[in-house]
């Protein structure tokens, strides 16, 4: 049985009639053809595109079209809209009335849908995966994250045999000359002073330390390539600002330990536990 040859009208009418976004490219990489949606889409007319290139192009998305990107952005005010290439057919000319030459087809489809819930879903996935390490109030990592990145600097510190300290900070609040216990602080006030002492932190550490909070009004400081005569200059500096900024009393115990070889992360830690009893006045 011979086979049917559809003629070029015929092969435009159902390339122009698709529901996807079709562009036809010769061999010098020039725009042939495209259909109505695809010009729709770049908001010009089909007489403005034809025979253009990815140099002659001045629209990034058409830019991106020529040079064979997966997924292509439009920018559309607030949100934009993509397209994402499905499928690439290469056919003979003749279909076209061009018998010399190979064409390619590019069919894309409207993704924006697809990728603005991949983006929302992104975005969800790193809020929450934040809210799981951070403390919700302060923003500084919480006990289960400091630990995590406490037993890694841990592993570095014995790796390299860097210098690496730890500072327990400990905070009793007194207000009006009667002191509180903690529990004994409303909880807008006690959020209140958190959030003061997580600034201060901020502003006093070297962009390298790790500050985390712990529970209450109690801090933990990670000191990486840091002595333990340099933690003590250190939490002198950060002592005297926080007298400086409070209003009120605070009560403030430190305690202090420097990574030393054979350490586990509990040894290391308990010599700081075991030592919250210095207070500086």
């Amino acid at each position: 049985m011979p086979k049917s040859k559809i003629s070029s009208s015929l092969c435009l009418n159902l390339l122009e009639n698709s529901p996807s976004f079709i562009i036809v490219i010769d061999e010098q990489q020039r725009i042939y053809w495209l259909n109505q949606s695809f010009c729709d889409f770049l908001g010009l007319e089909r007489e403005q595109l034809l025979g253009l290139s990815a140099s002659d192009a001045k629209e990034p998305c058409l830019k991106q079209v020529l040079n064979e990107t997966v997924r292509v952005e439009m920018f559309a005010g607030i949100l934009n809209k993509w397209l994402e290439l499905q499928d690439v057919m290469r056919i003979n000319g003749e279909q076209f009335g061009q018998e010399k030459q190979t064409l390619s087809v590019y069919y894309y489809v409207d993704a924006s849908k697809k990728i603005q819930a991949e983006k929302q879903l992104s975005q969800l996935e790193s809020t929450l995966s934040h809210k799981m390490s951070h403390d919700s109030v302060t923003g500084m990592l919480n006990h289960h994250s400091m630990f995590q990145t406490l037993s890694a600097e841990v592993s570095r510190s014995r790796r390299y045999n860097n210098p690496l300290s730890v500072v327990l900070m400990s905070i009793k609040y007194q207000s009006d000359s009667d002191i509180l216990s903690q529990e004994g602080l409303a909880q807008e006030k006690q959020e209140q002073i958190r959030l003061m002492i997580s600034q201060l932190l901020r502003d006093q550490m070297r962009w390298a330390d790790i500050v985390g909070h712990l529970k209450d009004f109690d801090f933990v400081l990670l000191l990486p390539e840091t002595s333990y005569e340099s933690a003590e200059i250190l939490i002198k500096k950060l002592n005297d600002g926080l007298k400086n900024v409070a209003m009120d009393v605070m009560h403030i115990k430190y305690g202090l330990s420097q990574w030393q070889k054979g350490d586990d992360v509990k040894m290391f830690l308990d010599r700081a536990v075991d030592g919250l009893n210095l207070e500086l006045s």
